[in-house]
């Protein structure tokens, strides 16, 4: 009997000991004392909707931008576009982009701005940036977010009393509407801009600028494939000048196009085309060639 005691007393003592060194193993686990590891931030696509200075600064054009970027305020991001300038190269820029974005946050619907001094450099205005379209490029292009009614911008954290000569930041500005009505492109920005679609690849945006006797002629497959090839010749070329000849129904564009000098040669090589445009539907549409 005293042997089995023993025997029973072994195993349990036993038992003891390797639940002991199995509590201990599980202890120091190096990977269970490691600080947990934060998780990648996901990066979220933006679709907006800036807003910049037509051609001849009278009014604003909007122009539709898709940013994937980690930052979490839509803000920041609108306004860190915005000071980068239009991609469309008609476009006028709104905000001097030696401007720096200090901070951004929305209160109450009013949606805080805080630019760096450069945001008043007076040689920018000097070249006939227009006031009105700085202001509202940023106030229309910010309350496109439901939560913004309207935008009240500073300069270094102050409310300026006159930008220029007629606006004051001393208050909130709201969206404005009448500066977003639309005007006829010439044919010259008109293919300017279709050029630029091209260069972009928005095959769709470029499609749309051609006329319907075009589109009747040339499906968008073939479209795409055919003005894709020459979007990739011109690759090399950039616009030197170009002429106008108007006729009764039809407007003519004769574009000469020079090749960019590089490092390695220096020699001038020119190209001359012929683009006829119509006016359809109260705008300038692009005729192609057959």
């Amino acid at each position: 009997m005293r042997i089995l005691y023993k025997v029973l007393l072994l195993l349990l003592i036993i038992v003891t000991f390797g639940y002991g060194f199995y509590s201990l193993r599980n202890d120091v686990d190096p990977a269970k004392n490691q600080p947990p590891i934060p998780p990648i931030p996901d990066k979220t696509k933006y679709e907006l909707n800036l807003y910049f200075g037509s051609p001849d600064y009278k009014r604003l054009v909007i122009e539709k931008r898709v940013i994937v970027s980690e930052e979490l305020s839509e803000e920041k991001v609108i306004m860190e576009e915005l000071i980068k300038g239009p991609r469309n190269k008609i476009l006028k820029v709104s905000i001097p982009p030696e401007t720096k974005l200090l901070s951004v946050n929305t209160t109450d619907g009013i949606c805080y701005v805080n630019l760096s001094n450069e945001f008043l450099n007076t040689y920018r205005w000097s070249q006939q940036m227009n006031e009105a379209i700085t202001i509202w490029s940023i106030v229309n292009s910010l309350t496109e977010l439901n939560e913004i009614q309207g935008v009240q911008i500073l300069v270094e954290g102050n409310k300026v009393d006159v930008i220029e000569k007629y606006y004051s930041l001393k208050q909130p500005y709201f969206r404005n509407e009448e500066l977003l009505k639309r005007e006829a492109l010439t044919p010259y920005e008109t293919y300017n801009l279709f050029l630029d679609h091209l260069k972009n690849t928005n095959y769709n945006a470029a499609y749309e600028m051609i006329e319907s006797d075009s589109k009747k002629r040339i499906d968008f497959v073939k479209f795409r494939l055919i003005m894709g090839n020459y979007a990739r010749e011109l690759k090399g070329y950039e616009i030197a000048r170009y002429q106008t000849q108007k006729y009764s129904k039809e407007m003519v564009l004769v574009i000469t196009y020079q090749k960019k000098k590089t490092n390695i040669s220096s020699v001038e090589d020119e190209l001359v085309e012929y683009w006829k445009l119509i006016y359809e539907n109260n705008d300038w549409k692009i005729v192609l060639p057959i």
